[in-house]
């Protein structure tokens, strides 16, 4: 069942998000509000985490390294029907952003999905504006598939285009081997 999902390897856990952890979850984004600014929804806000804990097509995750929040995650637009799904809502507090954790939190999300749920494809999204995110998501071997113009709305009103990516069955052995476990990791 993925509500009971644990993800770990090494420091890095990826576990169900609950309620108790909205609160720490919003301070920590909160004391880094600048740094999220290119995210279609507001990791500060409390609707990005209520949102996500009572969607039927969503599941979060809370990302801990050594144990402490880390930032938040989540496999969102799942489609059974289609065997896919889309990674994103993905933030990281600064203190982890050009470390493994990104990778490290991928990859064991990439590697539950082809190898455990039998998806087939997987998507990631980002703003056009956000090219570090981007290269990031290019890192892990993702294919860029273009953009969605005029997508959606910033938390500013401003009109967001997209990067749409994705990884498919097909290329995840491939996109496997890039990512190591944490202890070998590059960063991001």
């Amino acid at each position: 069942m993925l509500h009971a999902l644990i993800l770990s390897d090494g420091p890095y856990t990826l576990r169900p998000m609950t309620e108790a952890d909205v609160a720490p979850l919003r301070a920590l984004a909160a004391a880094h509000a600048g740094e999220y600014a290119h995210m279609g929804s507001f990791p500060t806000a409390g609707p990005y985490y209520t949102g996500a804990l009572t969607a039927p097509d969503q599941m979060p995750f809370v990302t801990l390294v050594g144990g402490e929040h880390a930032g938040a995650t989540r496999y969102m637009d799942m489609r059974p029907e289609h065997r896919r799904l889309e990674i994103g809502s993905t933030w990281l507090a600064p203190a982890h952003m050009r470390t493994p954790a990104n990778r490290t939190f991928k990859r064991l999300l990439l590697e539950h999905a082809f190898e455990q749920m039998g998806i087939l494809r997987v998507e990631l999204k980002t703003d056009i504006l956000n090219i570090r995110s981007q290269r990031a998501i290019e890192g892990l071997g993702a294919v860029r598939e273009g953009v969605l113009r005029r997508h959606m709305l910033r938390p500013d009103g401003t009109q967001r285009d997209t990067v749409m990516y994705s990884i498919t069955a097909e290329e995840w052995p491939e996109v496997r081997a890039r990512l190591p476990a944490s202890s070998a990791a590059d960063t991001d």
